[in-house]
């Protein structure tokens, strides 16, 4: 979720008939994915921005113009993929027709290791140092526009992807891009970001996601059963201190 789509929806809707759209042309018709791959919904007037939903995990569309999917994302910098577990890695690699999955996802725990061991300076990794470009470029563009690693094939699939600021739109600070044009935009701006959670920490949401994580067989060697680092929200009161772990999972992220 990059936490513009409503504004940009907003905007869109409000341009109806007014701008052109690169890849897109004028503006006739804004939609929205329907509930779990249900059929899209209009969104005729701001009355139904309501219906645009930034909680489907499933979709990779997060409106349709003129009938075409559109990922929203937000300038600076961002998350083109939240939250890759080690368990899915194979299938996923698989997937794509990747080679050397085995070492691929060996190079990736050993980072995972060492930044656990305090051993990394920095817990954004370049890509490089894991993929070659062609994979490399697969996977973004399948996580980014065409499935999930959980869900696997989205049935709300994007073929655009519409970058604006947050707030204060305008058709000057508003870019399309095809897939090709984005990846090579930001190539150098691309990170695989090592990121944990921890089971115990006070936050219940994360506290839960940790939980989940470690209950999946595939995720064992990103969980460890010492703590490093600390929560920003500090730990639960009501959970022993032994039983804290520190688990760990990827994010693709887009550097300022």
């Amino acid at each position: 979720m990059a936490g513009n789509e409503i504004n940009v929806c907003k905007f869109l809707v409000e341009n109806i008939g007014l701008i052109n759209l690169q890849h897109i042309g004028l503006i006739e018709n804004i939609s929205a994915p329907g509930h779990r791959g249900k059929e899209k919904v209009e969104i005729a007037n701001l009355e139904d921005i309501y219906k645009v939903s930034t909680q489907d995990a499933g979709k990779k569309a997060d409106i349709y113009v003129n009938g075409i999917g559109v990922s929203v994302k937000q300038i600076g910098g961002s998350f083109p993929f939240n939250r890759l577990q080690r368990a899915n890695l194979y299938d996923i690699y698989n997937l794509l027709g990747f080679s050397d999955i085995e070492q691929i996802i060996s190079k990736l725990d050993q980072e995972v290791y060492k930044f656990h061991n305090n051993k990394l300076m920095r817990r954004n990794r370049p890509w490089e140092d894991f993929f070659q470009l062609n994979y490399f470029k697969e996977l973004v563009e399948y996580l980014m526009l065409k499935g999930s690693p959980n869900k696997g094939l989205s049935t709300s699939p994007a073929s655009l992807i519409l970058e604006a600021p947050y707030d204060g739109i305008t058709i000057n600070n508003t870019s399309v891009y095809t897939f090709d044009e984005y990846f090579n935009e930001y190539l150098n701006k691309f990170k695989i970001a090592i990121r944990r959670q921890w089971i115990g920490q006070a936050s219940n949401s994360e506290h839960n996601r940790a939980v989940s994580l470690s209950k999946k067989k595939g995720n064992s060697p990103w969980v460890f059963n010492d703590v490093t680092g600390n929560p920003r929200t500090g730990w639960r009161t009501d959970f022993p201190a032994n039983e804290r772990k520190t688990v760990y999972f990827l994010m693709i992220e887009k550097e300022t």
